[in-house]
């Protein structure tokens, strides 16, 4: 295998100097090529049925099955954990303590509570991006209106 074609010359293809050879020969190469084809497909389909063997794996493998096992437990346990928490945070008292820790900023801290007005260059950069936006909107809105119609006929 991988030894590439046998009896095959470069060039024009002809082989100029092989003489020719008997029906026999042919068929005996024919018969070992199709032998050795026959045992690396037998080969392959035993390694296929070995790789989708489950339990043989996770007897040759233990390691990788409990890996992948204790992150899957880990993946639910934080999906879980999340729903848990989301749940426990929309409670009355949840809710209150969370309230009142804010009050508590916005005294201590009032000049952090709400920002004053915009910089310049985000404003610009707001406006630009409000003109591009319209502009494509009103581009594509018309090419579909003129593909919808029908074309005037006089």
């Amino acid at each position: 295998m991988g030894e590439g074609t046998s009896r095959v010359k470069e060039g024009n293809g002809t082989a100029s100097a092989a003489p020719e050879r008997a029906p026999r020969e042919i068929e005996r190469d024919i018969e070992h090529l199709r032998t050795r084809l026959d045992r690396s497909l037998a080969e392959l389909d035993r390694r296929r049925h070995e790789l989708t063997n489950v339990k043989l794996q996770m007897r040759k493998h233990p390691a990788v099955f409990i890996g992948a096992g204790a992150v899957v437990v880990l993946l639910l346990g934080g999906v879980g954990f999340a729903i848990y928490r989301s749940r426990k945070r929309e409670e009355i008292p949840q809710k209150a303590k969370r309230l009142r820790i804010a009050i508590g900023r916005a005294v201590d801290e009032p000049h952090k509570v709400a920002r004053g007005d915009a910089p310049v260059w985000e404003k610009i950069v707001a406006a630009v991006g409000t003109t591009i936006a319209v502009s494509l909107t009103k581009k594509i809105i018309e090419r579909t209106w003129n593909q919808s119609r029908p074309p005037k006929t006089a």
